[in-house]
């Protein structure tokens, strides 16, 4: 895990705004060594760490992001997202005639991701000159620690000044006052979720997305919100998650739990996390590493491949979900119809069931989002079908395109796991694995 710092020196300044002119002086922003601010200033020829800017509409724009930027994950991975979003989650977004790095934060539930990228804009005085060629990870108590102590360390200055009465201040309060309140923070985290600012989500809505929230359950709800509560979709949104409420799927009692596996308490990564339980679900069902056949996925869930084979969804659904009724068996909705894909949605579910405390009557949720349950559902179904150890004593050292198909055939996965997986682990080249940023800037 990164650790990301913020540091200014105070300088005095010229300005019309009192607030502008006294948070003025050098700052830099650090991801561990690293230096997100490192910038050329055109006009003398110099590079250095800091730049010269007023700290009071960075904090401004932390404060006003504050609930989106530590609650709102990305949306899915390669779509550019709405304007809103990125007013909320892209430093750029702090302005007011300033030139900031291009940063990007984006949180998954326990950390959050950064992304920087070095983009040349033409007459500007300042230029900033590192990217990160991977996301990094701030754990999300550490990166709330640390934007938090900005913040104050903005306002302290103001005090000091003379200027304790401002928009950061009051709007400071209230975040602080919302925080200690944890049925008012629920229900900030929620809009937060939805794509929405405090108090902007319409009453209506967000009193559906609350009763909602009882049915599916709050952790549930955490990764339906982003996907059918965003604000660029229109109202009808939450009527999703409805359908899903209202549909008859497979009816299946699940054969295994986290009991079962004796799953380790650490905390490690999502991805780690996933591994872990996919090797230990293999090793008690005593197949370290052959193919698993559909039969065992099915017998796993508590269903039956004739029921998978003659089940239609009434409707087309966005993502895939296992209800729990009073029998103490799941109701699973697939979304997806190709072989593969369905396969690889029941593996994701498989471990999902394996993550559910016993008598948990959460929703078990599915979904392309980046959180870290789903990354963490991904890697365990990627693990479970084709271990990475197998998959390179079944390569043997050839990593042709033909060979990579071979093993995708092998282990009844898309050519898309089998290359995914490889460039995880580092037996491909990085640049097919994660892109350095989320999505293509366009200015």
């Amino acid at each position: 895990m990164s650790d990301i710092t913020f540091s200014i020196d105070w300088l005095s300044s010229d300005g019309d705004s009192p607030a502008f002119r006294d948070t003025s002086g050098h700052l830099a922003i650090h991801l561990d060594a690293f230096c997100l601010t490192r910038n050329e200033d055109v006009w003398s020829r110099t590079v250095r760490d800091k730049v010269l800017v007023s700290a009071y509409p960075l904090a401004l724009w932390l404060a006003s992001s504050w609930w989106r930027l530590n609650f709102e994950p990305l949306p899915r991975m390669g779509t550019k997202p709405p304007l809103d979003w990125r007013m909320a989650h892209e430093l750029g977004a702090a302005n007011h005639g300033y030139v900031w790095p291009r940063v990007i934060f984006a949180p998954d539930g326990e950390i959050v991701n950064v992304w920087a990228e070095p983009i040349r804009l033409d007459g500007q005085s300042i230029q900033y000159l590192y990217g990160l060629e991977t996301p990094s990870a701030v754990k999300l108590d550490n990166f709330q620690r640390k934007i938090a102590g900005f913040v104050e360390s903005v306002l302290s200055r103001l005090d000091a000044l003379g200027h304790g009465r401002t928009d950061l201040a009051e709007l400071w309060s209230f975040i602080r006052e919302d925080s200690e309140n944890p049925e008012v923070m629920r229900l900030r985290i929620l809009e937060a979720q939805m794509g929405y600012d405090p108090e902007e989500c319409p009453q209506d809505i967000i009193a559906k997305a609350l009763s909602l929230q009882r049915e599916t359950g709050l952790s549930a709800m955490s990764e339906l919100a982003p996907v059918f509560g965003r604000r660029d979709r229109d109202d009808t949104g939450l009527e999703g998650i409805i359908s899903l409420a209202s549909q008859n799927g497979i009816l299946g009692r699940p054969q295994v739990s986290a009991e079962d596996i004796q799953l380790a308490s650490f905390s490690g990564a999502p991805w780690q996390r996933g591994v872990d339980a996919a090797r230990k679900l293999r090793a008690k069902l005593g197949n370290t590493d052959e193919p698993i056949k559909n039969a065992v996925l099915f017998d796993l869930l508590g269903i039956t491949e004739g029921q998978v084979s003659s089940w239609e969804s009434p409707d087309r659904n966005i993502v895939a979900v296992a209800k729990p009724v009073k029998t103490g068996e799941l109701n699973y909705l697939p979304r997806k119809k190709h072989p593969l894909s369905r396969r690889f949605e029941f593996a994701r579910m498989i471990g999902e069931v394996l993550d559910q405390p016993r008598g948990n009557d959460n929703w078990l949720v599915s979904t392309d989002i980046a959180t870290a349950k789903q990354k963490r559902q991904r890697a365990f179904a990627a693990e479970l079908l084709c271990p990475i150890h197998s998959l390179t004593d079944y390569l043997n050292g050839d990593y042709s395109e033909s060979s990579l198909e071979d093993a995708a055939e092998y282990f009844n996965v898309s050519d898309k796991i089998v290359e995914s997986s490889l460039a995880n682990y580092g037996y491909l080249d990085i640049s097919s694995a994660e892109p350095k940023v989320p999505y293509r800037s366009v200015a």
